[in-house]
This record gives structure tokens, sequence and C-alpha cells, in this order.
């Protein structure tokens, strides 16, 4: 479900639980608008801008579906 994520829109609202400095294993939700998609040495990832302003790179393989 959350390699849906690579292949959505730019601008799509997308909502998911993210681990908390992308290691542990306590979730945080990150919620806001898809702003591109890419593929690095680590795998797929997403940037999204959160409802706050900050823009975050998330690794898909990582992203938790929200409940």
């Amino acid at each position: 479900m959350m390699q849906e994520l690579y292949e959505k829109r730019n601008e799509t609202k997308v909502s998911l639980f993210y681990p908390i400095h992308g290691s542990k294993n306590i979730l945080r939700t990150v919620s806001g608008k898809k702003v591109a998609s890419g593929t690095g040495p680590s795998g797929k990832f997403i940037t999204v801008e959160e409802d706050n302003g900050q823009i975050r790179s998330l690794s898909v393989s990582k992203c938790v579906a929200s409940l």
C-alpha cells in the first residue's frame, strides 16, 4: 500500500506514520502534500511539505499506513 505513495501525483494530500528520526520504533504522524518522488541509493523516497511548512524526504520502505 505504501508503494502507492510513490506513484501518487504531486500536490496530493498525504497522511501517514513515520518513525521518529527515521529509525526508532516510535511513530509520528506526517500530514501534508506530496511535492516530489524519486529513487536514490537507499531506495524509493517521497518529499512531503508538512502542514506546518517543513519539507521532509521520507523513505517509502519506512512509511506506515495511517489508521
